[in-house]
């Protein structure tokens, strides 16, 4: 549904844009300054690439080659920033028909009041922006956009400033109108939990680059790239020895691994919520006597929904765990206290380091 190959400097940034996207629900995630809000930017028509392509549901709406740079309003994209973009001076029926007077588009009653219902807004036409919640605005601006019928939509972050519950519904509610309509959406977040909740498939960038991309399971499972795993929070150790099926890292750890070691591995990777922590007043499963080590406690951090476990093996490397507090607590574990951890074969994965695209 999306299609970009973008090349584009800035003082401060070289940006290397190139993936294409099958669903109609996708992420751009990476940390703040990595050029996601600059890339949405590119496709509006804010600014244009240096060199490049972007299609957007089977139109071009740039491409440097063939001397296609189609203006704002041609290119028919609704963008969703975090600031609401409403007018003060207007209310909401008016603030909700601009895009379309903007646009010259004629206006049709019907499918206002669809709008409007669907984002539960319709008791509130008459009031001023500075009258309503900063969930009722970004309803308002999405029923604007929604009302276009847009090409694709592009989210910048525009749920960063609500609180949770409100976020929450909110995304829910653009998942559901998506959805219903087809629309492609592409969702810019650093947040890792908005990130799975909403994409289909994700984009995985940093540093003006793409690491990679491909469907949110295979991504968040299974990254191929070290750089993807950290930004997901995998536990990373490079690799200093591999023989058969053992291998070793580079804090002298040695695991068993299930036998799939690409040729390419440079790092061992395993999930937090993958590590299990041993009870030893149980019978141990076969899986749960692969890859066990000793070491201590050093601290515990609440986290919503889990805890943070941080664990110190005998060697002295760290491990990070995510454990639900009922498990913390029936084990009785606390700082400074000695446990055992697995780490089963089949957790883990292995990455390597990913070859930077070329610049202009």
């Amino acid at each position: 549904m999306i299609e970009i190959e973008v090349q584009k400097k800035f003082p401060a940034l070289h940006m290397n844009f190139a993936f294409q996207l099958a669903s109609n629900r996708a992420v751009l995630f990476g940390p703040s300054g990595s050029g996601k809000s600059s890339l949405l930017k590119m496709m509006i028509g804010f600014f244009s690439p240096d060199q490049g392509r972007i299609i957007a549901a089977g139109t071009t709406v740039f491409d440097k080659k063939q001397g296609i740079d189609l203006p704002v309003h041609q290119r028919q994209f609704g963008y969703l920033p975090q600031d609401y973009t409403l007018f003060p001076n207007m209310n909401v029926r008016e603030n909700i028909l601009y895009g379309l007077k903007a646009r010259k588009i004629i206006y049709q009653g019907k499918d206002l009041r669809e709008v409007v219902e669907k984002l539960g807004i319709g008791g509130r036409l008459a009031a001023r922006p500075t009258e309503l919640s900063g969930g009722q605005q970004q309803r308002v601006a999405l029923a604007r956009l929604m009302l276009i019928k847009p090409r694709a939509l592009l989210l910048d972050e525009p749920f960063s400033a609500l609180d949770t519950p409100v976020r929450a519904s909110l995304r829910n509610l653009v998942i559901k109108l998506t959805d219903e309509s087809n629309t492609p959406a592409l969702l810019v977040t650093h947040d890792l939990e908005e990130a799975l909740v909403f994409g289909r498939e994700m984009v995985i960038i940093t540093d003006g680059r793409v690491i990679e991309y491909g469907k949110k399971k295979d991504i968040f499972h299974h990254p191929r790239y070290v750089e993807t795993a950290r930004l997901l929070d995998f536990q990373v150790w490079p690799i200093t020895q591999c023989k058969g099926r053992t291998i070793r890292t580079v804090g002298g750890e040695t695991f068993i691994h299930n036998g799939r070691l690409p040729a390419t591995a440079q790092y061992l990777c395993i999930r937090p919520e993958n590590i299990m922590i041993v009870r030893e007043d149980r019978p141990l499963s076969e899986t749960g006597r692969e890859n066990r080590l000793s070491g201590k406690v050093t601290g515990l951090e609440q986290r919503a929904g889990y805890i943070r476990l941080i664990f110190r093996s005998t060697k002295g490397e760290k491990y990070l765990i995510h454990a639900p507090e009922h498990v913390i607590r029936v084990m009785g574990i606390a700082r400074g206290g000695k446990i055992k951890i697995s780490l089963k074969s089949e957790s883990l994965i292995f990455c390597s380091h990913q070859t930077l695209q070329g610049d202009l």
